[in-house]
């Protein structure tokens, strides 16, 4: 499981409104349709912690106001997802949206934000795309009796091992977590920023309410998309079941943790090195098979494999004469008109459709620093038609 590299564009900002380019269309820029920036419905991608670009295109789409507040009255924002990592502003944007999100119902409209696959990885800690930045932004509430306990546990554990493992992984591990490289590994505010992204902590518990697919204006968001194998499921049941392994995954950590077999902090890549460790040295021992199991069989399920929800990039770069029907049949089982996606930059920067306008792409790398792209937002009219504000 892991995040493929995206491309950048150049940086440039700029508010227009263009038809939407794809493949069988020009480009062709015109003057902003007033009626859509009051009254459209905005679809936003990837931010990933870019906070004063996302303010910016929230203002240019006049959903907040120069002190930062929502503005939009009964318009709907719809964020696809990846608010978090690469960005040292992730804390600040998903502050500014559960903010946003108070003050627009209280407007009469409404944010809906949905879980990308970099949201879920801070909730199971896969932070390898997570910066010292981001680290740095929780450093002043932890608490030092904290990283005390956190240091004691975890070089405890690799210094010991454990009796239940038959592999060598601790060993190995040993040689780049010790005590000189602990606060490399684990920087300022990494146990902080954990806590808040546990089940129980504020942007956890806001996170785990989140949807991964979401239906609105014969439209359907998700961050990555629907391949074949989970494209048919009903929504509600998709949605559930990626909460549903989210929740155990985060089980099976306490019980791992229980049997002084593994810490959760070491993270989600540590434990893909254990349990290969262990498959190699025909592993694990005693209690240890059904937890290891049941691990195995959720990196096949809709939160982590590749044609998940917050992974698939099929309907972004698949061929097109290939998937046609599988698109058309997603149209079909959940009677929308179109789909729209976040998670794959699109070459252009721009927003850009496939499938004869049926697919539209609405990650332009926002990420000045990462990406350098347009920022970019998508307008759903009240008439069914769309429109780009960049």
């Amino acid at each position: 499981m892991a995040s493929i590299p995206l491309r950048a564009g150049p940086a440039l900002l700029l508010l227009v409104t263009a038809t939407l380019p794809g493949a069988e269309t020009k480009k062709e820029k015109r003057a902003p349709s007033p009626e859509a920036l009051r009254t459209a419905t905005v679809a936003m991608g990837d931010v990933h912690g870019d906070l004063e670009t996302f303010r910016v295109l929230l203002r240019k789409a006049g959903l907040i106001d120069a002190r930062g507040r929502w503005s939009g009255g009964s318009r709907t924002l719809i964020q696809t997802g990846d608010v978090c990592d690469r960005g040292p502003g992730s804390r600040a944007v998903l502050d500014l949206l559960m903010t946003l999100e108070k003050e627009a119902a209280e407007a009469g409209g409404r944010v809906v934000v949905l879980m990308g696959n970099h949201e879920a990885m801070n909730v199971f800690g896969d932070l390898r795309y997570t910066t010292r930045g981001e680290f740095a932004a929780f450093a002043d509430e932890e608490r030092p009796e904290v990283r005390i306990l956190r240091r004691e546990e975890i070089l405890g554990l690799v210094r010991r091992g454990s009796p239940l493992l038959a592999g060598k992984y601790y060993r190995s591990l040993a040689a780049s977590l010790n005590e000189k490289t602990f606060d490399d590994v684990f920087p300022p505010g990494f146990f902080a920023h954990r806590a808040a992204f546990s089940p129980d902590g504020r942007y956890g518990k806001w996170l785990l309410g989140r949807e991964a697919v979401h239906e609105e204006k014969r439209t359907l968001f998700v961050h990555g998309g629907l391949g074949p194998r989970f494209g048919a499921w009903n929504l509600d049941d998709l949605n559930r079941r990626i909460k549903r392994d989210l929740l155990e995954y985060l089980d099976l950590m306490t019980k791992l943790e229980e049997l002084k077999v593994f810490h959760r902090d070491l993270g989600y890549t540590e434990l893909g090195n254990l349990l290969a460790a262990e498959r190699a040295a025909r592993g694990p021992r005693g209690d240890l098979g059904p937890i290891f199991r049941k691990l195995e069989a959720l990196s096949d399920g809709p939160l982590l494999a590749a044609d998940g929800p917050f992974w698939y990039r099929g309907l972004a770069l698949g061929r097109e004469a290939a998937l046609a029907k599988h698109v058309e049949r997603l149209l079909r089982v959940h009677d929308v008109d179109r789909i729209v996606l976040g998670h794959t930059t699109t070459a252009s920067s721009r927003i850009e459709t496939r499938f004869g306008k049926r697919v539209v792409l609405i990650d332009t790398g926002l990420n000045q620093d990462a990406f350098g792209g347009r920022p970019s937002a998508l307008l759903l009219t009240r008439e069914g038609g769309l429109e780009v504000l960049e």
